[in-house]
Formats: C-alpha cells, sequence, structure tokens
C-alpha cells in the first residue's frame, strides 16, 4: 500500500536462474527509462539482439515500447507477448516487463 502510495516501481532481473529485485525506482516513467537505458547498455555491443515487450493487459503501451525500440535500433529484432494469469495476478493489470539477449 505505501509503495503502491509513492509510485514504487521495483525492476527484477534473473540470477542464477531466480526473479530478484533489482533496483526500485519511482514511477512508471523513470522505471521504463531506466530498463531502456539497460537495454542500451547491452545494445551498444553491437551484436545482433532479441526483446520481448511482455504486458497484462497493455497491448498499446507494449506497442509503442516496441516501436521505440524498432525506431532506434536496427539490430534488435523486438516482439510483444503477455504474461500469463498466474504471473498477471501478482504484478497487477498494466504491468509492462521489457527481456532481451544478444547474441552472434
Amino acid at each position: 500500500m505505501i509503495g503502491s502510495a509513492l509510485k514504487i516501481k521495483p525492476i527484477l532481473a534473473f540470477e542464477n536462474k531466480v526473479i530478484v529485485p533489482y533496483e526500485k525506482v519511482r514511477t512508471y516513467k523513470k522505471a521504463l527509462n531506466r530498463v531502456l537505458e539497460m537495454l542500451d547498455e547491452t545494445a551498444k555491443k553491437g551484436r545482433k539482439m532479441k526483446a520481448c515487450v511482455i504486458h497484462a493487459n497493455a497491448p498499446e503501451e507494449a506497442e509503442r515500447i516496441k516501436a521505440t525500440l524498432a525506431s532506434k535500433y536496427d539490430q534488435i529484432e523486438v516482439s510483444i507477448s503477455y504474461f500469463g494469469p498466474v504471473i498477471g495476478t501478482h504484478l497487477g493489470e498494466k504491468s509492462i516487463g521489457l527481456t532481451w539477449y544478444d547474441y552472434e
């Protein structure tokens, strides 16, 4: 409840195949910008990448993020998916996730 009132948005990451808190940022916009900044760090390597925007009933926002990534990066193949009902229930409606990896 306090986190919601303060608009705290957790950024999660995988460590040893487990999802763990990576950072906490205030407001959705700042959290999204931070995640995009993290993706940019990987993209600077210049290798081919795949990314996926994952959403919980937020298709318009997912499309907007996909378009942003596609216009900024030539080497990233971007797709859209959705959170399943179990994860979506825990995250809440309109949640957004972004995952990526590089290869070559």
